[in-house]
């Protein structure tokens, strides 16, 4: 069975180990190196033709399925909308006959 003087024993010499390690002087410098080419390879320019051809097109979608979506849309009923009130009934235009006719 492992004691807690056996685990603080295996630290101590894990450390001791890695203390004792020599450094690579050419890790960094391969490490900087391969971070500095993802770099150039993420940055890839787009040309401004393609961003305004990518503009135009999606307005364009964007405005006919507006238009597509509108179109969805029927009425079910089909009576006319006409209307037949007796407007001299409703409103009292009598009296600006009245004032013509003096």
């Amino acid at each position: 069975m492992i004691t807690k003087k056996n685990i603080d024993q295996l630290l101590e010499d894990f450390l001791k180990e890695e203390r004792n390690t020599e450094p690579n002087p050419f890790l960094s410098t391969r490490i900087m190196a391969a971070i500095e080419k993802k770099k150039d390879e993420q940055l890839m320019q787009v040309s401004p033709v393609w961003k305004t051809a990518v503009v135009a097109v999606s307005l364009f979608v964007a405005v006919f399925s507006g238009i597509a979506a509108g179109n969805l849309y029927q009425s079910n009923t089909n009576a006319t909308d006409v209307v037949l009130i007796n407007d001299g009934s409703m409103e009292n235009l009598g009296l600006y006959n009245q004032i013509g006719n003096e």
